[in-house]
């Protein structure tokens, strides 16, 4: 039948590139998916059609990473050295790769419509989808459950791969008892991670220098509308205070969910609150190189800073790096956003549709 016009577009546009830079890798294909779009635009998609909880968990972390302190009248920034800054948007990165994971899994539990946290009740749903009792959930039996979705069509298959990659932890095409408990988060073994042990720490990872210095005054609107000037230093202080009181509710209110009564949250963020450490890891650990790659590509393409001959060259490690706390902010959603993208794009095989394989 010959190819539609959207699959020639794509067939010129990789015969262009391996003309301009020899042949394209699965790495180079990712980063052409991370960065296709401009970051508002990809911003403005991604918030029109993902999930609510997807969004809510993205802000979640964004407020836990760098508070929710309010647009002041006077510039707020973070200091950090570039080296820092790169290895801070990597686990954003990473941190929105593991949230799309989260999100299958989530998904998995509403499928099979498990509504405590109890062991039971996980063994019951697993005793179900093993439906032919070998003891093990293995690919007919994972496109089955699928297939209810899809009224009795089959599945996208991209679907059923993304699901059994992460759940079958050993690589042997089934999943056990222990790889479904892992990833789906029981009560059983240890206790659950605050949210904010499984993502990036903005002290520990950015290095932050100090925390910005303000002088001079601020003006404050009260109720009613009266407006009055205070030292932005104190004013500052205080709005420092506040932030961390909003951080530690937010990890009061997750705790809660993910361990107040057993039952299950439809929150990814109390999802991932409620793993054990040993079991983030395996929110991550189908990411392939080439994603990895792609993701240090995009950060290296991101950061660029002018060079002495009025060009641009990359970020060194050394450089230092001011930005304001608005920015900053968008930055970090950004990241998030790209490592959700990448996972996504990963589970969909796009890199390799890309390159024709």
């Amino acid at each position: 039948d010959g190819l539609d016009d959207a699959a020639m577009a794509r067939l010129r546009d990789r015969i262009t590139k391996i003309q301009e830079s020899g042949l394209a890798t699965s790495a180079q294909a990712y980063f052409d998916i991370a960065t296709e779009k401009p970051p508002q635009r990809l911003l403005r998609d991604f918030f029109a059609d993902s999930a609510p909880r997807v969004q809510q968990a993205m802000q979640d972390a964004v407020v836990a990473l760098l508070g929710a302190l309010p647009t002041l009248q006077f510039d707020s920034s973070v200091t950090t050295t570039g080296d820092r800054l790169a290895a801070l948007m990597l686990q954003l990165q990473v941190t929105g790769y593991m949230l799309r994971n989260a999100e299958y899994a989530t998904a998995l539990r509403d499928l099979l419509e498990i509504r405590s946290r109890e062991p039971a009740d996980f063994r019951a749903a697993f005793e179900r989808l093993d439906a032919d009792g070998s003891g093990y959930i293995e690919m007919p039996e994972v496109e089955a459950l699928l297939a209810s979705v899809y009224g009795g069509e089959a599945p996208p298959p991209y679907e059923a791969r993304a699901l059994m990659k992460l759940m079958d932890a050993d690589g042997d095409g089934r999943i056990a008892w222990d790889e479904f408990s892992a990833a789906l988060g029981t009560l059983e073994g240890e206790g659950g991670s605050a949210f904010g042990a499984a993502l990036p720490a903005l002290d520990a990872a950015a290095g932050t220098a100090s925390p910005p210095n303000v002088s001079g005054t601020v003006v404050v609107t009260l109720d009613g509308g009266r407006e009055v000037e205070v030292d932005a230093a104190a004013y500052m202080e205080q709005l420092r205070g506040e932030a961390e009181a909003l951080r530690s509710e937010l990890g009061q209110l997750q705790a809660g969910e993910a361990e107040g009564s057993g039952a299950i949250s439809t929150s990814l963020s109390a999802y991932v609150a409620a793993l054990p450490e040993a079991q983030l890891a395996v929110l991550t650990r189908g990411m392939s190189a080439e994603v990895k790659e792609a993701m240090s590509m995009v950060v290296k393409y991101i950061f660029k800073v002018p060079d002495e001959n009025g060009g641009e060259r990359d970020l060194e490690r050394d450089d230092q790096v001011t930005i304001e706390q608005d920015k900053m902010r968008t930055l970090c959603m950004y990241q998030l956003v790209l490592g959700y993208t990448l996972r996504e794009a990963e589970a969909k095989g796009e890199a390799d549709e890309r390159l024709g394989r």
